[in-house]
């Protein structure tokens, strides 16, 4: 056991800041901890607390007061198997600690064992905060026994278990019976097709199914709800917990416990069998790039220093498959997201009265609609972190921006354009669609456009200097830039408590006030033009000095 916890310590400190980083700003990682405390971490636990909270006390009259939060801890589950395939397929495949760990006198499961465990704490941080929050909820929703509590701290730090394990086997299943899937580009590809391909095809069901709200609670209340049969099957752990909460199904967290442990033994033992033989012969990622067309140095062009750069910038997101799925497809998703909105809420009163107050000019329902442009442009281009990976994304390759014949600024301007032209679009794409579904005008379309484009240069020059006040420089692969960095994290806090600010107090502005909507627009287009400038000005008198400093 020894052995396991210092394997497991090492590869979590590899993935962690290294003391080097964490030296250069003590102070900023203690401010932006409690921002994103603060600002995502118990916001987002208190929103799915009340969520379940409310859906439990809604079911508990028909009975069925177990269906909703089963149905959230599928979903979450779900999703944790679906994100989490790429991330094992890179922590057992393709980590550059492979070459170290194969000599040593390690059996296979050793070696899985300690990086499954690794890679789940790593992971499943924000997964257990928010399946403890569900939990609180649906615990005091259904005034639920004491034992309860202790039940729902088991659940909470268990839970992410078997969807981990069905990652784990299919990763270690497919690089067995594969053979031209040795290599991480090819992995990324196939993992960000299939997300992909999963999330058009539950845009096409909902669709299909004409599925709204409404239907949403009537099937909650059906006590033998066919996708719960189909969910409980896939991850049967979920129902043991939820009755074992219950009065009188006590003993389900044994037989909850017995099963977890039996997916582990299951799962150590295809390790032990497979693991060494899929792992053999595989090379440190290399990226089936071609090679070099023959008379090809007779074909380049010269061009200007900024347009290089830039092509630079937008070939390494494009060509680059964890970068392109994290960074980039997120932002054509979002139209994607859209459109279901738009059928979930579909031929509702909600939404033929929202309908009817943008076409009637009404002024509330104006600025709540600007206000979310403004919001979801700020919260995309963070959570793309296009802006606030700049600067981690050159790794060992940092030396090569102190030489070339463009100052800090002029790099850092095209890293904010690279950001402003792949998220500007998205948005540019998903505003103009919620418009068309709308139904508004063109004058009304381009104002929208404008202000989602001024939120996300505000957004993209704020991420920039966050990550040059401690960029990760020190990196394996490319997945492991973007799940290692802090500054990602630490950005779309400060994105989201500054846009909440904004939009809260615009809105309380328009009802506490005797300004209308039109006054309280122009001035939500101020704000973010200061902000851009102050963001802005930070960059250019802070994070070049900052870059300088780095080594």
């Amino acid at each position: 056991m020894k052995l396991y916890f210092r394997l497991v310590s090492a590869l979590i400190k590899g993935v962690e800041p290294n003391d080097k980083e964490k030296k250069r700003n003590k102070i900023f990682y203690i401010v932006m901890s409690i921002i994103a405390a603060f600002g995502i971490m118990l916001p987002m636990a208190f929103f799915v607390g009340v969520i379940i909270y409310t859906i439990t006390g809604a079911l508990t009259q028909t009975g069925t007061q177990e269906n909703g939060i089963e149905m959230f801890l599928h979903l979450i589950s779900a999703f944790s198997f679906i994100f989490g395939l790429n991330v094992f397929f890179s922590v057992f495949y393709f980590s550059g600690d492979i070459e170290n760990l194969l000599p040593l006198p390690l059996r296979p499961y050793q070696i899985i064992a300690s990086k499954f465990t690794a890679a789940m704490i790593s992971e499943s941080v924000m997964e257990c905060i928010v399946i403890a929050a569900a939990l609180i909820g649906y615990i005091l929703g259904g005034n639920m026994p004491l034992y309860s509590w202790i039940i729902s701290v088991i659940g909470t730090l268990t839970m992410p278990i078997l969807p981990l394990i069905y990652c784990g086997i299919i990763c270690m299943v497919v690089m067995y019976f594969t053979r031209f899937i040795k290599n991480k580009d090819t992995v990324n590809k196939i993992t960000g097709i299939f997300t992909f391909i999963v999330i058009v095809g539950i845009v096409y069901i909902m669709a299909q199914s004409g599925f709204d709200s409404n239907k949403l609670i009537d099937a909650l209340s059906t006590p033998d709800n066919a996708i719960l049969r189909v969910m409980n099957i896939i991850f049967p752990t979920v129902p043991l917990l939820v009755s074992s909460m219950g009065t009188g199904y006590i003993f389900n967290i044994l037989i909850y416990i017995v099963v977890n442990t039996a997916a582990l033994a299951i799962f150590m033992l295809i390790a032990q069998v497979i693991y060494f033989p899929g792992v053999a012969g595989m090379g440190q990622g290399m990226s089936h790039r071609g090679k070099p067309a023959s008379g090809i140095i007779y074909k380049m062009k010269q061009h200007a220093p900024t347009v290089s750069y830039l092509k630079k910038e937008l070939r390494i997101l494009l060509r680059t498959p964890a970068y392109f799925t994290n960074c980039v497809m997120i932002n054509f998703l979002i139209p994607v997201f859209v459109y279901l909105a738009y059928l979930i809420h579909n031929h509702t009163n909600f939404l033929d009265s929202f309908i009817y107050g943008i076409h009637s000019g009404n002024e509330e329902t104006v600025l709540i609609f600007m206000l979310a442009i403004s919001a979801v442009s700020v919260l995309v281009t963070a959570l793309n972190c296009i802006a606030s990976s700049g600067i981690t994304r050159e790794g060992k390759h940092f030396s090569f921006i102190k030489y070339i014949p463009l100052d800090y600024m002029a790099q850092l301007n095209v890293k904010a354009a690279v950001s402003i032209i792949i998220s500007g679009a998205g948005m540019i794409i998903s505003v103009i669609a919620a418009c068309l579904l709308l139904n508004t005008g063109i004058k009304f379309i381009i104002f929208c456009c404008l202000l989602s484009l001024l939120s996300v240069s505000f957004a993209t020059y704020l991420g920039i200097y966050m990550d040059s006040v401690n960029p990760k420089l020190i990196w394996e692969d490319e997945l492991n830039a973007l799940r290692g960095n802090y500054n990602i994290f630490f950005n779309m806090a400060l994105a989201i408590v500054t846009e909440a600010v904004i939009c809260a107090g615009s809105y309380l502005l328009f009802r506490f006030t005797p300004a209308g909507s039109i006054l309280i627009i122009i001035i939500l287009f101020v704000m973010l033009m200061l902000l851009t400038s102050a963001s802005y000005l930070l960059c250019r008198r802070k994070a070049a000095k900052n870059l300088n400093t780095l080594e």
